[in-house]
């Protein structure tokens, strides 16, 4: 059975509401900030229930043992519900303030007590899960992104690169108007965790075209660009299977997208300007500028003012033009991570 606390200097209103959910719950009631701090190092519950007054927001001596009581709960991730014996404006407003994470008026019927509590307690779970499952995908991503590092010998962390100058040309896209309609502060940590992986499907490429120290020839080429399907079906699968969220679609229409040019050149399939996700366009120029800088067996590395003019002179035909303006914006920071990782291979 679960555990609640009831935490409350009014004896009446803590027996009540012991009354009402000791059919639902182990219920265990404090009146003092010693006992509960005691108690909650010593057992594991599920909620603290803190009902709350004018007297209990405004009187020091209770403010201070309301306040405290809400802190303890804080540091040991016990979520709160705040209960009222009347609808009172100040005390919802002070709650807001205090950083209120439910709020019922009492009486309420045994049932509606219960079931909104289930909530709040769900609710925490929900979010803790979150934490983890975000830390979950993370470690996911990265880890195939080191893979198709460690398959394609030529390309010298080319993933780890790409993000970084993905992650610069996404900041400066989300502070323009422009794109507040299409591209979100909330979406960032989904964003760069896909970018990571928008050469996944280079793992199913041959070793001898993928390792090749010589231009490839037509052939080799054409298999090369199915690492872009061979991308997506991989994301297609996954989501199949666990019917998918937004991260793992961010990350196939890049894998899928992310050598598409913006008048219709590009391959898979030939999609042009917007047709191509925003994501997508903004990876191609991330893709081109590392691609260019890095040294391959078959051409030296361009500096940052070369590299520069290539990404300019594709502006209205291989990229996005307002992406290259992006980019020509924020060329100094593309610099700055070039010039710290060439120092950091000498």
């Amino acid at each position: 059975m679960k555990q609640l606390l009831i935490f409350d200097t009014d004896k009446v209103m803590y027996q009540r509401l012991s009354q009402a959910l000791s059919g639902f719950y182990k219920i265990s009631t404090f009146t003092k900030i010693s006992e509960l701090t005691e108690y909650l190092q010593q057992f594991t519950v599920e909620l603290l229930v803190l009902p709350v007054s004018e007297e209990t927001l405004s009187d020091t001596f209770y403010k201070q043992i309301f306040e405290r009581s809400k802190d303890i709960a804080a540091a040991r991730e016990i979520p709160v519900i705040y209960l009222a014996e009347k609808a009172n404006p100040q005390i919802e407003e002070r709650l807001l303030q205090l950083g209120m994470e439910n709020y019922m008026i009492m009486p309420a019927a045994a049932e509606m007590l219960y079931r909104r509590i289930e909530n709040v307690i769900e609710l925490h779970s929900l979010r803790k899960n979150r934490d983890f499952a975000d830390k979950y995908q993370d470690a996911i991503s990265f880890s195939f992104a080191e893979l198709v590092d460690c398959r394609d010998e030529t390309t010298g962390g080319h993933l780890k690169n790409t993000t970084q100058y993905f992650k610069i040309l996404l900041e400066e896209a989300i502070a323009r108007e422009e794109f507040k309609e299409i591209l979100h502060e909330e979406d960032v940590r989904d964003l760069l965790r896909s970018a990571a992986l928008h050469d996944i499907g280079k793992i199913g490429i041959s070793d001898d075209v993928l390792r090749k120290t010589s231009p490839l020839d037509y052939h080799e080429y054409e298999h090369m660009k199915t690492h872009t399907t061979l991308g997506k079906e991989a994301f297609d699968n996954i989501i199949r299977e666990t019917g998918g969220s937004r991260w793992l679609y961010l990350a196939r229409d890049i894998a899928y997208c992310h050598h598409e040019h913006w008048d219709g050149s590009g391959y898979p399939s030939g999609l042009k300007g917007e047709e191509i996700p925003i994501y997508a366009r903004l990876m191609a120029v991330a893709d081109v500028y590392d691609a260019l800088t890095q040294v391959r067996p078959y051409k030296s590395a361009y500096t940052h003012e070369e590299a520069m003019q290539i990404i300019i002179e594709g502006k209205g035909t291989l990229f996005d033009p307002s992406l290259v303006d992006l980019f020509i914006n924020a060329n100094e920071r593309f610099k700055s991570v070039l010039t710290s990782r060439s120092n950091c291979t000498v």
